[in-house]
Parts: C-alpha cells; sequence; structure tokens
C-alpha cells in the first residue's frame, strides 16, 4: 500500500503560499501569519496562519481547519474536487479512491502507534538492557551525549530474531500487522522475525513528531552497513527529512537550512547547537523533501564530501530533481533540473564544500566554532558545477573543453537574468580559455534542447513515453544476460529519467554477468534500489517468454523510443527556429536549420522507411505519424 495522496498533499503544500493567493493582506507577525479574513467583512485583520501546525483560524467569525478546509471554503467546492486541484498543485498522482476513509484513517493511526512502541521497546534496550551493551559503547565511542540520546530517541535492537516480534506480540500485535508497519519479515516457511537485529536504531520522525519508520546502523563490517524501514502507509523516505521535527523552528529562526547525509551528522550539529540542520538520511534530495523544509526557510544549504567522487555524485543527485518536474521537457544535461527545481519551489539551493577529508559529524565535534563559517561560505549551485566541471580540464584538452561547454550551456541559457548569464558565460570562457564568442553561440545552440515546450496537441503523450522508457529498462533488467548487447547500443540520451540512464550503465558492465536481477539491485544505493524494485514490480507475473521474444521486444521498444525522441525533438528545434526568426537572430536560425537537416539525415539513417513527418530536410511537417 503507497503513502496516502492526503498526506502526500499536506506535506507538499505550503498553507502560507496557499492562502497567500486569496489573502494579499497577509503579513508575518512573530511565529504567525495576520491578514483580513476572506471568509467575512472586516476591518482589523483576525485572520491567522499557523506555520507550525499548517492550519488558519479566523477569530472573527470562528471558521478554521487546514489546507483543503481552506480551499474548499474560498472555491466554494467539494472535498473531492478540492483533493484534485490541490494534488494538481503539489504535482501529486491521484489514484481512485485516493482520498481516505476514517477506517484508513485509523489504520495509519494505528501502524504509527506500533512504530512509537517499537522506539519505545529499542530506547528501553539501549538505555537499560544488558542486551543494549554494544549500542552503549557505539554511543560512546561516537561522542554522543545521553540529552540527544534522549532527544533524537535512539535506541538499539538486539541480536535476535524475535525480540521484537515477541514484544509486539505482549501488545496486541499480529505478525501482518508488524509487516506492514515495516517492523517485522514474514519467514518463507510460516511465522514472522524481526526486521532489525543487532544495529544503533534511529527513530524516524514526520515534522509533527509522529514515529513512522527506522534507520539502522549495523555494528562492525555487517551489512548493508544502514537499513531503513521499507515503504509502508505510513513512510515514504523520498518525502522524509531526519530531525526536521527537532529543527523547525531553528530554521525559522535563522531563516535557513542545513541539509547534511548522515543521521549523525544532524545529532552532532544539534549537540553543539546548531539546530537548523536536517538529515537527507543518505538519499539524492528530492521534491518531496525540499517541499518540507522550504517552509521553514527557502534558503536551503547542502553540505557535501569533499572529495571529488562525492561532489560528482552530487551533481548526478541534483539531475534527479528534474524527474520530478517538468516531465515533458528534453533530457537535459546535469544540474539544470536545479533551476526548475528552485523555480516550482520557490527555494534557493547553496552548496557548502567541506575540508578535506571531514564529515560534518567529525569537523563539528573537533572544531564546533568553525561551522558557521563554513555554511557562511555556502556557493550557489551553479559556481559549485563549473568548479566541478572545470577543475580536471587541462589547457590543452579540446574534447574535455567541448564537454564542459555542451554540459554547462543549458545550464547558462535557463538564467534569466542577462547580466548574470554574461557573467558566467564570461567566467567560463576566461576558466577554458575560449573565445567568449563560441561559449555564446553554444547558449543559442541550447535554445533547441531546453526551450519552448511543445503543445499538448503537437507533442507525443509524454506518459507513453515514459511507460515505453519503465517497460524497456525493466526487460533489460529482468533479463540483462539476454539484452546486455542491446544495452550496450541505447544512447543514454534517449532516456528521459536520469535513473534509467544510470541503470543503462549498471546493465551495460559485463561485470555483473550471472547475477540474478534480485542480486543487481542489491547493490544499487537506496533511490536507484527503489526505482529498479518498482519497475520489476510492473513486469512482475508476466508470462515466462522465450530469449528470442525477450530480445526482440525489447528490440520493438527502443524502435519506438528512438523514433518518438526523433519527433519530439524535430518539433523543439522548429519551434526555435520560429523563436529565432522572430527574434532576427540569423546566426541561431541557421545554425538550428543545420541541426535539424542533421537529424532528419540521422533519422532516414536509423529508420530506412519514408517518414510522413518529415516534408524535406530542412521542413517537418506539423503532424504525428
Amino acid at each position: 500500500m503507497a503513502r496516502d495522496a492526503v498526506a502526500e498533499i499536506r506535506d507538499r503544500t505550503d498553507i502560507v503560499e496557499l492562502v497567500r493567493g486569496y489573502v494579499p493582506s497577509l503579513k508575518k507577525t512573530g511565529r504567525t501569519f495576520k491578514g483580513l479574513c476572506p471568509f467575512h467583512q472586516e476591518k482589523t485583520p483576525s485572520f491567522i496562519v499557523f506555520p507550525d501546525s499548517q492550519n488558519f483560524h479566523c477569530f472573527g467569525c470562528g471558521k478554521g481547519g487546514d489546507i483543503f478546509t481552506f480551499y474548499m471554503l474560498s472555491e466554494h467546492v467539494e472535498f473531492r474536487e478540492g483533493l484534485r486541484e490541490l494534488a494538481r498543485r503539489a504535482g501529486v498522482e491521484l489514484e481512485p479512491g485516493a482520498a481516505p476513509t476514517p477506517k484508513q484513517d485509523e489504520h495509519r493511526r494505528r501502524l504509527v502507534e506500533i512504530n512509537q512502541l517499537a522506539a519505545t521497546f529499542f530506547g528501553h534496550v539501549l538505555q537499560r538492557a544488558s542486551a543494549g551493551a554494544d549500542g552503549r559503547a557505539l554511543v560512546e565511542q561516537r561522542g554522543v551525549s545521553p540529552e540527544m540520546v534522549e532527544r533524537f530517541g535512539l535506541g538499539f535492537a538486539p541480536d535476535g530474531w524475535e525480540h521484537l516480534t515477541n514484544f509486539l506480540s505482549s501488545r496486541s500485535v499480529d505478525g501482518p500487522t508488524g509487516v506492514e508497519a515495516g517492523l517485522l519479515q514474514e519467514r518463507p516457511n510460516g511465522g514472522y522475525y524481526d526486521r532489525f537485529r543487532n544495529r544503533l536504531m534511529f527513530p524516524i520522525r514526520d515534522r509533527d513528531g509522529n514515529v513512522v519508520g527506522f534507520g539502522g546502523r549495523a555494528l562492525g563490517d555487517a551489512m548493508p552497513k544502514y537499513l531503513n524501514s521499507p515503504q509502508t502507509p505510513i513512510f515514504d523516505k523520498s518525502s522524509l527529512v531526519y530531525g526536521l521535527d527537532l529543527a523547525r523552528d531553528a530554521i525559522r529562526k535563522h531563516d535557513e537550512v542545513v541539509i547534511v547525509e548522515g543521521y549523525m551528522d544532524a545529532i552532532a550539529a544539534h549537540q553543539f547547537g546548531h539546530e537548523n540542520v536536517v538529515a537527507a538520511m543518505g538519499t539524492a534530495l528530492t521534491e518531496g523533501q525540499v517541499a518540507q523544509v522550504k517552509r521553514g526557510s527557502k534558503r536551503i544549504v547542502l553540505a557535501l564530501d569533499a572529495d571529488t567522487a562525492g561532489q560528482m555524485a552530487t551533481l548526478r543527485g541534483l539531475e534527479t530533481m528534474r524527474d520530478a518536474l517538468d516531465q515533458d521537457m528534453v533530457p537535459i544535461p546535469d544540474a539544470l533540473g536545479v533551476v526548475r527545481f528552485e523555480r516550482k519551489l520557490n527555494a534557493e539551493i547553496a552548496i557548502v564544500e567541506l575540508p578535506e577529508g571531514k564529515d560534518p559529524d567529525e569537523l563539528i565535534r573537533k572544531a564546533p566554532e568553525r561551522w558557521p563559517e563554513i555554511v557562511r561560505r555556502a556557493r550557489p549551485f551553479l559556481d559549485f558545477t563549473l568548479d566541478v566541471l572545470v577543475r580536471d580540464v587541462g589547457r590543452d584538452d579540446a574534447r574535455g573543453k567541448a564537454e564542459v561547454v555542451t554540459r554547462v550551456a543549458p545550464l547558462l541559457q535557463q538564467i534569466p537574468d542577462r547580466i548574470v548569464q554574461g557573467h558566467y558565460m564570461s567566467q567560463l570562457a576566461r576558466r577554458l580559455d575560449l573565445d567568449e564568442r563560441l561559449v555564446v553561440s553554444e547558449i543559442r545552440r541550447a535554445r533547441a534542447r531546453t526551450s519552448a515546450r511543445p503543445s499538448e496537441a503537437a507533442d507525443h503523450p509524454k506518459a507513453r513515453r515514459r511507460a515505453t522508457e519503465d517497460h524497456l529498462l525493466a526487460l533489460l533488467l529482468q533479463h540483462h544476460d539476454l539484452t546486455r548487447a542491446i544495452a550496450v547500443r541505447i544512447p543514454p540520451d534517449d532516456l528521459l529519467d536520469a535513473r534509467n540512464r544510470e541503470l543503462l550503465r549498471i546493465l551495460s558492465d559485463p561485470a555483473i554477468a550471472g547475477l540474478t536481477a534480485e542480486q543487481v539491485v542489491a547493490g544499487l544505493d537506496d533511490q536507484l534500489a527503489d526505482h529498479a524494485e518498482a519497475l520489476l514490480s510492473a513486469v512482475e507475473g508476466q508470462p515466462e517468454q522465450f530469449p528470442g521474444h525477450v530480445q526482440r521486444a525489447v528490440t520493438q521498444m527502443l524502435d519506438t523510443l528512438g523514433r518518438e525522441r526523433f519527433v519530439f525533438l524535430a518539433r523543439q528545434i522548429q519551434s526555435n527556429i520560429e523563436a529565432a526568426a522572430r527574434e532576427d537572430d540569423t546566426e541561431a536560425v541557421d545554425s538550428l536549420r543545420g541541426q535539424l537537416s542533421a537529424l532528419a539525415d540521422r533519422h532516414r539513417q536509423l529508420y530506412p522507411p519514408p517518414s510522413p513527418y518529415f516534408r524535406d530536410s530542412r521542413s517537418p511537417q506539423g503532424q504525428h505519424r
């Protein structure tokens, strides 16, 4: 069962921003916002919005409630209609029957209660039981104070198979419910056992302080080092931020939130007085997580690893942000998605590089007074991106320079401020020792990849393109030994989803030969593994196919994907030709026409049957195939 849509919409919607659209007089007063009530006539403001609880109340007419109540009263609609509109605004896809019934709400509350019971059990073991001695030793070794153990509710899962199972059973929690709560697992031959064993336990709470899941750190060299709760009706790792319930006030006070990678990093920050720090739980930052933290501040600082591999991983992580945004855009390099990410979420993202070889936990414990200065040195993500991409390009590395310009050009093209754009173009040209006119020319060409979105009538439905892509990757993953020869021929740029491009890279690696799909997934990081498991579940239960059938199906889907991409790109280029012509930009028009001609030539080479989409090498007919 997926996390219910109503909770996700609440998480992604800031009531202050919603109300501002209806109450222009809304102004901040202390920790609340006050304005003239939209539901009755008044001259003195008595309408209050409470950001912490995400509720409103009018002390004049008595109306109050949450985002759904406010929208229903403002638009005079029923709950289901309000749910649909707020889901659309929040980017949440509704399934039939998405609105939970009272019975479902009660069931969710019961799962939260069970996780709280487990937190109590783990906490008791850590602090008082002999079985928690190893956990206490680790806590002491890491320098976590008793106050932080209590504040964050740390616990310990004893080394055994049925300690929690028996405890929950004594509290009238049966096995299937324990499994649904993410705490137990079912034995193949019947019965249940503890999911978490011999691990230091970190309760994961929602922004209101409810325990909805756990992260467990293994002792010694046991793998995986960190084990999280599985996806449950109350636990969705991509929408949760560790420590947010404890950091909310400090985030508002500082008007800034610092996001670190691990639980211990966040705990160390709080222990030494830096309470506006939260953790992304080791995953790439997601739209849902940013929507959570930006209620307190729209300035978001990412504290990153200092090593080059970690920085490149950060760029790839930033790239995945766009997968939650404008799904109809052409795939684009690296951190460009962050531009749209910032615009959609109205947030400012900065990045701070830590001293070489230091993580936040170690740095803060050794020199806590340095932390505020390090955070103050946070730089806009664009500066960070340029640094990471340019630093290893040699003076005589022509190919490396070309790759950097190609990757950065779409990013610069998206900057709306011409002066800021010019600054970065000059900086890029100077650092690569290039003529600035070459960089400017590449920025213009980037329009073909990043500008105007095709209209719904002119474009193939995006849902169909993504479904084709996901199905293709599911088959490649499920039958990777049979399809590797096909996988290595797939142009990564033909895939819209950054996660699918990373999966394609892994599936093209001969090193995974002989592994099952499940073994391949087990070796992926958490976020990519979640995506891969979702792909496999979509093809689970389908009839077995002969090798030839599998290869033929993969080839046919790849053909469809390639054709749709060519059509889409041709329409993009034609749209940009028209835009450049309106601006009398003849240089851009000539360049774009050359791109369109080359695209048509490549299309004819790959797909010999004549395509009615092209009238000639320069002018696409504007009709579907």
